[in-house]
Order: C-alpha cells, then structure tokens, then sequence
C-alpha cells in the first residue's frame, strides 16, 4: 500500500473531545470503510490506564483514531504490533538521515535498519526515544490505544512532534519517564511530518504494514524497552498494582511479557513496566 494512495479515508478536524470518540461515533452512523480521524487538538484525550489524559497544544502533535473495516481479522498483540508500526515508521525517516527525508522512499515495505535502535516500544503501548547516545535516558514520545466497539477495531495514536509547553511537559510527566517530542530528538522536524494529514496516512500505512507482518514478534522485540535489564514491573491493575523486579526476557506469540523473577519465568497478560535498573539495554 502507497502512501500516496491511502487505504483509509481521512476525516480531519480543529479541535475534538477526542478522535476515539468521534471514530467510534462514525461506526455506529453505519461507515463500514477505513478511516482515520485526527484532530489538531484534543480536549477529552486519554490513555490506556484509567485517569491518565494526554495534553496537548494546538498542531503540536499528531492525534489520530483508526477505524479499521468491518470485517478485519484481529491478530494477536494488537496494541504491541501497532507500535512496531510507529517505529518503523520513525526508523525509515531516521535512515533517510531526517533532512532528505521528503525525497526518500519512506513507503511501508522499504528497507530499514535497525542496528543501533533509537525509538524503542514499552510494553505494552507506549514509544519511547533515547533522548542521548551517551546515557540511558529515555522519552514518552508517543502513546497508543486499542478498543472494540461492536465489532470495530479503533486504533488511537497520540505523538508529541514540536517542543512541549512547560505546563504539557508537566501533566505528561510519569514518574522516570518524561515526554519527549520528535522535533528534539530530529534537531528539526521532518518534511513528512510539517503536515499533519499527510503524517497521519504515512503513519496508517506503517501500522497497517505491521499487522500483517508474520514477523513482527522478532521486529518486536529487537526494539522492546528493558529487554536483558532487571526492571521494575508493576503487576494486575494499575489503580492496585503489585510491584516486583525481574528480568526482561521478551515476549511471547500472544504478546505477554516475559519476566524471569528469582529465576523462574513468568509470563503477564497485564501491567506496566515502570523503570529500568539496569541502564544498557540488551541487542541481539
């Protein structure tokens, strides 16, 4: 799929409460197509733990819904595949080497390498950038949310693109992980992303690529946040969590983590990996 010719159908606004909402809205009208619905600003957006928003200014991210058809079959791992397609997405404009990267080919299915990660995936949905080479540190640049609702798929992707307001920079704040943004991590901003709809349908195509990808628990993985470090995780539900360190083996087929914990494997269909112990991550 080009992205010159996108799947989805682009429904854009101003300002919404959020774009999960209206997109859940435009399904319950009777549209039975793909469509992407994105505001310039949000008023009521969210994230996946009750209580958590995102906060925004106006067109200084990129807030997005997918609706996915009627008919389209729900893989495994959903919200874990559609951050391997934010990545990816990221990683071609990084190989493109960012300032030439509106006259490089960034089309879904073009090679990119990933040999030395800068944008990495916390499990379960949360995109990460490495804020410096020469330390650990690291950045919420993106959130992702899934839901069904009557049998569609809605995809909500939240990603912080120009410098944030110190008063955003402070209700995004989480405990050892502030936000991030991509103009800080690029120096600039790049071309495909100075339009937000034009960055929305090239975002929609990598996510789409991904979950078709019979590969993406390897892809996945590669890029996984923590992975080989000891980590502090916080089990079952987030207002009551329970707290342990372990190891982060990876994930298995259907997406759980894999912690290994006094040397025994568990997996974990739900939580959230809170902080790293251990500052260098694992490649192989």
């Amino acid at each position: 799929m080009s992205v010159q010719e996108p799947f989805f159908r682009l429904f854009s606004f101003r300002s919404l409460g959020s774009t999960m909402d209206e997109a859940r809205a435009l399904a319950r009208s009777g549209f039975s197509g793909a469509a992407i619905v994105r505001a310039d600003t949000q008023t009521a957006g969210r994230g996946r733990i009750e209580g958590r928003r995102w906060v925004d200014a106006p067109s200084q991210s990129l807030l997005m819904t997918l609706l996915l058809p009627v008919g389209f079959a729900e893989g495994q791992a959903l919200p874990l595949r559609v951050g391997l397609g934010v990545v990816r997405a990221l990683e071609r404009i990084e190989a493109a080497k960012v300032g030439d990267a509106g006259s490089m080919p960034l089309e879904p299915g073009s090679s990119v390498s990933s040999q030395d990660p800068k944008f990495w995936l916390k499990w379960p949905n949360d995109v990460l950038v490495q804020k410096s080479t020469d330390a650990a540190e690291y950045g919420k640049l993106c959130g992702i949310l899934c839901e069904n609702t009557e049998g569609r798929i809605l995809i909500g992707i939240g990603m912080n693109l120009r410098r944030l307001e110190d008063k955003i920079v402070l209700m995004q704040h989480q405990p050892d992980l502030p936000p991030a943004c991509l103009e800080e991590a690029w120096k600039k901003l790049p071309e495909v992303f100075s339009e937000l709809d034009r960055a929305a349908h090239f975002v929609a195509g990598h996510v789409i690529e991904a979950l078709s990808d019979s590969r993406w628990k390897s892809e996945y993985e590669r890029r996984l946040w923590g992975r080989g470090s000891t980590v502090q995780f916080l089990a079952g539900h987030p207002q009551h969590p329970t707290p342990m360190l372990g190891t982060c083996i990876g994930i298995d087929e259907g997406g759980r983590l894999i912690l290994d914990i006094g040397g025994a494997q568990k997996t974990f269909v739900s939580g959230e990996i809170a902080s790293l112990r251990v500052a260098k991550l694992h490649l192989v």
